[in-house]
């Protein structure tokens, strides 16, 4: 079998199965963990649980496909057909999940502790959030949105959009949320922070999938002793170190600078090492991802 067909094949079986689990993991987390616990997530989503808790007959997965129909539309337009076809798919699913899961009453997470919930709903929202992007698509509203204004104007940060209908989103659950029927502050806010709650971990743990396991600290030294100080780090921690020839503008003075990548792990004993050249002048930066020889793996 050639690598052209198993990549076919692997395409064929696993992006149904993960459109699939992205949509029935929105049901679970609407139905299980914020519908219980009376508390909006962003995006549509979000919409929908603020009606289905105004009107409780009317379903937050009716919500969910009729609002995200239109950006589905201008996604076709403007974004292309794969995508609009797995973030399509993967939408209605979700869809009717939320919708039979209501009709058949099943169980959730009421009674827990609240914070729990929240913070379970964010972790498995980050997880669909992650699956989806990683075959081409969206877990849909917002996330179509910010796309269509990149798309439009790509120097643009488009996460202050997306940051700022989230936020009116949740916000307005102030409105709509009221515990026990008591105007306290605990009453009106705890739906808010159980929403930013839900926000932070859904980001933490979509950030950590995406390219937590593959950061890496950088750590640029200016040094008068550069073949001793690479050698003890290429010896002790194994890792390549690149030498440039620098000049200091206040000085004049001919020095080295040594650029090299270290995991996370071993930065207490890279510092070690640095405590040995005291005349050595360092600053460390943190890389967002790493790709290539010692870090493939």
């Amino acid at each position: 079998m050639t690598t052209k067909t198993k990549k076919r094949l692997n395409n064929f079986l696993v992006v149904p199965l993960v459109i699939l689990l992205s949509g029935l993991l929105r049901a679970v987390i609407v139905n299980m963990f914020v519908m219980p616990f009376e508390f909006a997530t962003s995006g549509v989503t979000g919409i929908g649980v603020l009606i289905e808790h105004a009107v409780p007959w009317f379903s937050a997965g009716y919500t969910t496909l009729i609002l995200n129909f239109p950006l589905l539309v201008l996604a076709f337009i403007y974004i292309g057909k794969k995508f609009t076809l797995i973030s399509g798919i993967a939408i209605v699913f979700s869809a009717i999940g939320m919708i039979v899961m209501k009709q058949f009453d099943v169980p959730t997470y009421a009674g827990g502790e609240p914070i729990f919930a929240a913070l379970i709903a964010g972790v498995l929202s980050g997880v669909g959030f992650v699956m989806m992007i990683r075959i081409g698509g969206s877990t849909g509203g917002s996330d179509i949105i910010a796309m269509l204004i990149h798309k439009k104007y790509s120097a643009t940060n488009i996460s202050w959009y997306v940051y700022g209908v989230d936020a009116l989103i949740i916000f307005a659950s102030i409105f709509v949320f009221n515990r026990g029927g008591h105007s306290t502050v605990a009453s009106v806010m705890t739906p808010v922070f159980m929403a930013l709650t839900e926000e932070f971990s859904h980001a933490m743990i979509g950030d950590v999938i995406l390219t937590g396991f593959k950061t890496a600290l950088k750590y640029e030294i200016i040094t008068d002793e550069p073949e001793e100080l690479s050698s003890e780090i290429m010896t002790k921690l194994g890792r390549g170190v690149t030498c440039t020839e620098v000049t200091g503008m206040y000085s004049h003075d001919k020095r080295s600078l040594l650029v090299c990548v270290i995991r996370k792990r071993q930065l207490s004993e890279f510092n070690k090492i640095l405590k040995k050249y005291p005349n050595a002048f360092a600053y460390l930066i943190s890389t967002r991802e790493v790709i290539g020889k010692g870090f493939s793996n």
